[in-house]
Formats: C-alpha cells, structure tokens, sequence
C-alpha cells in the first residue's frame, strides 16, 4: 500500500486555516514613530479569510490595528493621492472622499470636519528597513469603504468583510427578486455560475431567494446528474426562463445546462454532464438561499480509533486525499482539522468519546463556512478536545488512499502529572526506573529544580503555560547528562517531598506560602510616561513625567528600606513602551505592579485620586480579581491624603494594566490641571503622606491575599 506522509507539528505551526497561517505567530517589530522607537506586535490583515501580504506590516498599537493606508484602500477600488507639502492622504471611493493627515486629530469626509481621538490619527511610521509609511486605523476602512471591519478574539487578528463575497457572486443586477420566501411558495432562480471557492475546484452555484427542495439522479450511461429543483421559477437576467447553458472549461464538467422543466408544478432543472464517473455533493448556499452543487468531494463516512503499524491513532474514512486546514483554539484549548471540498454521511454531527495521548473527545461536524472560506465551500470539521492542562498539543498526519490517519504526539503529559489536592498541587514525575534525584529551591525564590539523570526519564524539551493562580508553567530543560525541569511559581511557595530518596515516582507536595517575608516579595514601580512622552502639563507648566518618577523614586527607596525587593520601569527620564514595562513585571514574576501617574482635565475645577485597574474577566493574562488590590491602595490613599475621592475605575485599555499577570494599579495621584492640587502635589509633605498611603495599602493587600 503506497502512502504519502505529512508532518504536521501544531506546536511549531499553529496554522490559522492554511490560508493565514503567519496570524497566530503575532511578532513583535520594533517601529519608529515621532522619534521614538516602539516595540509592537505585528498582525495580518485578512480580507474576506484570507491572509493577504501587505509588504508593508501592520501591526497592534495601544488599542487599533494600524495598515498602511494605500494598500487596504487599493485593495478594494478606492485611490489614494498624497500631497508630500501638507503630508495630507487623499482616499477616493465611489462617491466619497476622506482627507486624512499626519498627526492631525482633523479629519475631513466629504467636506465635513470630523474629530479622530489621540490614538486614531494618522502616523508616519519608519520600519526597521528605514521605509516609511502612512498607516492608519482599520476602523477607517468601514468608515470611508463601508466594509464590515472586526476582531477575531479567538486567534487575536483583525479582519474586513466587504458587504458581500465578490469572488463568488454575480453583479448585484443580476437579482430579480431578494425577498426570501418560505418552502411551498414559488422562489425565484436568478443566477448559475461557477465558483472554485477557497480550493482549486469549480462549484456550480444555483442562486436563489429561498431554501429550495429538490430531487437528483444520476445516469449513469451518460454521465449525467440531473437536479429538478422544486417550486423554483427560472428568471435570469437576461434570458429570464429561456433554457440555457454554462461556458465550461474544466477537468471535470464536460457541460451545464437549464431549463424551466415545468411550469404546473413549478420545477427548473439543471443538468450537470461529466467527463468522467466522480463523486459529487449538493448542499444549501449562503446561508440556505440556493444549492451548491459539489464534484469530487471526499464522503466521510466515519472517525475510528484504530492500531496502525502499532500505533494507536485517530482514522478518518473516505477522506481520499483533500486540501487540509489546521488551527489551534483556546477557551477551551482544541486543535481543529477542516477538510475542504467533504461531505458528512449519516448525520451532520458526531462525537466520539476517543481517550487518545492529548486527546479526550473527537468531534466532527458538516461546517458551515464562516468569514474564513467562502460561501461556497464544503468543509467538515474534526476537533479534536484537548485534556485540561496541556496547551501545547502537536499532531502528526498520515494519508493512505482514502483515509487520513491522525497521531496525537506524546504529549508532555505522558510522564507528568500536576493535579490539585484541597489546598495543595501534586506534582509528579514518572522515571523509567528507580533512580537519584535532585531538588533545588532557594528561600524566596518562584521556581523549583528537579534535575533526573537523562538515561533514566523520557521527557521532551518544552514549556507548557499553567496559569492557574501558583504555577506559571513548567519548562524541560535537557544537557549532555542530566533533564532539568523547572516549575515557575507566581507566588512564593511552601514544598514536600513525597517521594524516597531513590525513588520510580518522584512526587511534590507545593502549596502558596502563609508566611512570606518582605524579603521574599518584589514589586515593580511604573513611573508614568518620560523622555519625549511628557505626559501632561501642570497649571505652572510642570511636566507629569518628571512628578512620576520624584514619587516613584521615593517610593521605591522607602519598599528597599523595609526589606522589599523592587524593580523600576525606568529611574531616569527616559521613555519606556508600555508593553516593555508589562514584560519587565511579567518576567520577573512580581507580586504586584504600581503605576504612577499625575491627572489632568479640562474643568480645573475637579481635584481628587482615582486608581484604574484591569478585571480579570477583561484579559487573557490576570490570574485573580484585581479590584480587592485596587480597593486597598484607594482606601489608604484617601484616609492618609484627604484627597476627593474620584473613584476605582476599570481601564481594561490600559496596556500596563491589561498586560501584566499580577495584580496592578494605575494610581493617578491627583488632579495637575487644578491649582491648588497643582501645589500639594509638588510638596515634600504631601509627597510622603501619598508614599505612606501606597506602602500601608500594599502591606494591607500582602496580609489579606
């Protein structure tokens, strides 16, 4: 038996449905903007589900998606004139027009003046190449193209839909009548054309305004499928019910014709003649509004649990050998396997509960396509559930003839275990035989050693997130003579050895530490802006950035005198990117991150404190509520200070705030914009009953949590 095989690693690839496959990588690039250089994660633009090189990145600033504004508005039949003097872009699009320029908070639309907010107007950006471009929000794109513009939450990508899929779907002149209908009543067939979807393969595409019933045959001594289409009138655009025909070019379709076979009862009938005897499927089209005739598809006719050459594996049947799609889901975590051009017998659904390495159940599914393929398409979709706690699932593939067969990888699992146990974690590891170990963990320290001499375990090198409130993740680490693993804690740790000194079974016993000194803390100090990035300015022209790092300075100075370990974002006036200053917090594992920062407003009448903080619902990082750390740095700051209170506010927008896994505050310390709250602020008095509120309210968060 010949078999063709094909490795496919989701740990290495993560691919996003083939087609977008460099969206789930999400880079970080280093850009130039106004002379500053920033650290940003770098995305694709998908337009209708597909990936597109932009040449040019675009990527992920503070809260938007920048493009570069030629290529997406090109992209879809708008111009774009520059006017170098004025740095001002000029965007045509049908009837409309948008004057956009560099640094301008001014937009013109069609005449009108409208007002972008700081962080939608336009920027000048250098790439590391020295190119430069002009990018702008996506957002700008459904304002001026009028295109649906989104958020892929699952697989962290922007994406743009144009209002319908122009690659499969005649002018718009071609309906006759866009009124949906119900089944029994007589609907209306306004256009059959071909469309190849996302694959290679033409589809014939019976357009209509209502889910139509059918009946089909096929004649076999002449290669014919013949599809009678129930209570359908025949009204094209041109020749209305003429009979007609299709201009074929194609392996497969040696001819299409149609006809309005019937009119009492109403029935149209399209005949497909083939080249050759091949498998073929028909189905609704575009949300059941039509059919879609399919040929040569794959039938699958089930998902078994099969032994091949002594490996047990995931065998999927009558899956010939079609084009495959992988991606990688979290929330929970899945891996996700779509075979274009299928069909599903038996059923539109099944589940089987498959125990298999990584794999707990595999799930299979008649897709209906979403903003990722096209309308046309004919997917169906294998999921594969992954066991709680593995975030790295790979798989190998295999095709042979008319099956696919699936190879969960060994799994990091396979001689690993981390299970909870009432307020402890147990943590073991599986050697093959009785052997020495050794276990390391210095006072004070997030992490554990456990070194195993490598002829006595099997373990991969690789690091697997946990993030469960104690444990960060797990890392293997393999030398010439011995396999390190390494248990990274969020929080300092209590531990026992469960096991002998020469044991099969090597097993800890960890839970949080009750009783963590000062020394055995670190807090991370994030003076608010800096350098080029003033910050806002005071009543007597005072920079904030300069009153952050006075304040940030002290306080960090008082938290070393009290035995605290601290990091600061930056000491000295220098500009820091906000998500440096999240991984500083993050690779350091803090225990908490305290942001300084002075308020501003344009009634300077308004004075007080406010503390800004990210739930923990509202980002992928945070392990626990933030609000309780938020609540204790305010209750201290208004008892110590006498400040108006101006409230706990949720800034999930905040990237320092959204980006760090521990618990964070953004303390604005008070109003510079109002006079009298101008001159409390830079006084030495009022400076030190704000670091004495922050470092009561930390020491009070340090003895509840």
């Amino acid at each position: 038996m010949k078999a063709r095989k094909v490795i496919l690693s989701l740990f290495v690839m993560l691919m996003l449905f083939g087609q977008i496959g460099h969206a789930a990588s999400n880079q970080k690039i280093q850009v130039s903007m106004n002379g500053t250089n920033v650290s940003v994660t770098q995305v694709p633009i998908i337009m209708d589900g597909q990936a597109v090189d932009t040449q040019i990145p675009s990527f992920i600033y503070v809260d938007r998606t920048l493009v570069p504004i030629r290529f997406v508005a090109e992209n879809y039949g708008a111009t774009v004139d520059w006017d170098q003097k004025t740095k001002t872009a000029t965007v045509t699009h049908k009837n409309k027009e948008m004057k956009l320029t560099i640094d301008s908070s001014i937009a013109m639309i069609d005449n009108e003046k409208v007002v972008l907010d700081k962080n939608s107007t336009p920027r000048l950006v250098t790439f590391a190449n020295k190119d430069a471009r002009t990018m702008v929000p996506l957002s700008f794109v459904s304002q001026i193209l009028g295109y649906e513009v989104g958020w892929d939450e699952i697989n962290k990508v922007p994406y743009i839909n144009s209002k319908k899929d122009v690659a499969a779907i005649p002018d718009e002149d071609t309906t006759t009548s866009t009124t949906p209908v119900k089944d029994g009543e007589i609907g209306v067939i306004d256009s059959i054309y071909f469309s190849k979807g996302s694959t290679d393969k033409n589809k014939l595409i019976i357009n209509g305004n209502k889910s139509f019933q059918y009946d089909t045959m096929y004649l076999e001594s002449s290669k014919k499928i013949v599809i009678d289409i129930k209570d359908a009138k025949l009204s094209l655009k041109d020749t209305k019910d003429t009979p007609g025909s299709l201009p074929v070019e194609d392996d497969i379709i040696e001819s299409i014709r149609f006809s309005q076979f019937s009119y009492n009862p109403m029935i149209t009938r399209v005949v497909v003649t083939l080249k050759e005897d091949i498998v073929y499927n028909i189905s609704p089209y575009s949300g059941g509004m039509g059919l879609v005739v399919s040929l040569g598809t794959n039938k699958i006719s089930s998902i078994t649990r099969e032994f091949i050459e002594g490996k047990e594996a995931i065998v999927v049947q009558g899956a010939g050998d079609p084009k495959m799609n992988f991606m990688k889901l979290k929330n929970p975590e899945r891996v996700v396997i779509d075979l274009m051009d299928s069909t599903l017998e038996g059923s539109t659904y099944f589940s089987y509960e498959y125990d298999l390495g990584f794999v707990k159940r595999v799930r299979v599914s008649q897709f209906s396509a979403d903003n990722n393929y096209s309308s046309a398409d004919q997917i169906v979709r294998i999921v594969l559930d992954v066991k709680d706690g593995i975030s790295d699932p790979s798989v190998k593939v295999d095709t042979y003839e008319d099956k696919i067969v699936i190879y969960p990888e060994k799994s990091f699992w396979e001689n690993i275990s981390y299970v909870s146990e009432e307020d402890y974690k147990i943590f073991t590891v599986n050697a093959l035989t009785e052997t020495q170990y050794f276990v390391n963990h210095e006072q004070g320290s997030k992490w554990i050693e456990l070194t195993i001499p490598n002829s006595n375990i099997e373990l991969n090198e690789g690091i697997v997130s946990i993030k469960d409130g104690l444990v960060d993740e797990i890392e293997v680490i393999k030398d010439e003579t011995d396999t390190k693993i390494f248990i990274k804690f969020n929080k300092s740790i209590d531990y026992t050895v469960l096991s002998n000194e020469i044991d099969r079974q090597i097993s800890l016993r960890i839970k949080k530490n009750e009783n963590i000194k000062s020394s055995e803390r670190l807090i991370v100090i994030d003076p608010g802006h800096g350098g080029k990035a003033p910050g806002t300015t005071s009543v007597t022209k005072k920079y904030e950035k300069d009153l952050n790092l006075t304040l940030s300075l002290k306080l960090n100075e008082r938290l070393e005198a009290l035995g605290y370990n601290t990091i600061m974002t930056r000491d000295t006036d220098v500009d820091v990117d906000l998500y440096e200053r999240a991984r500083i917090a993050n690779e350091n594992y803090a225990d908490i991150f305290v942001s300084i920062h002075g308020n501003a407003h344009n009634d300077r009448s308004i004075h007080g404190i406010q503390v800004l903080y990210c739930p923990a619902t509202k980002s992928d990082l945070k392990e626990v509520d933030q609000h309780p750390f938020a609540k204790v740095i305010m209750d201290e700051l208004l008892a110590g200070t006498g400040a108006q209170d101006k409230g706990i506010i949720q800034r999930p927008n905040l990237v320092v705030l959204r980006e760090t896994k521990m618990p964070a505050v953004l303390i604005e310390v008070g109003f510079m914009s109002n006079a009298e709250e101008e001159k409390l602020l830079f006084t030495e008095t009022y400076q030190e009953k704000i670091i004495d509120s922050i470092i009561k309210g930390i020491e009070k968060y340090f003895e509840m949590y």
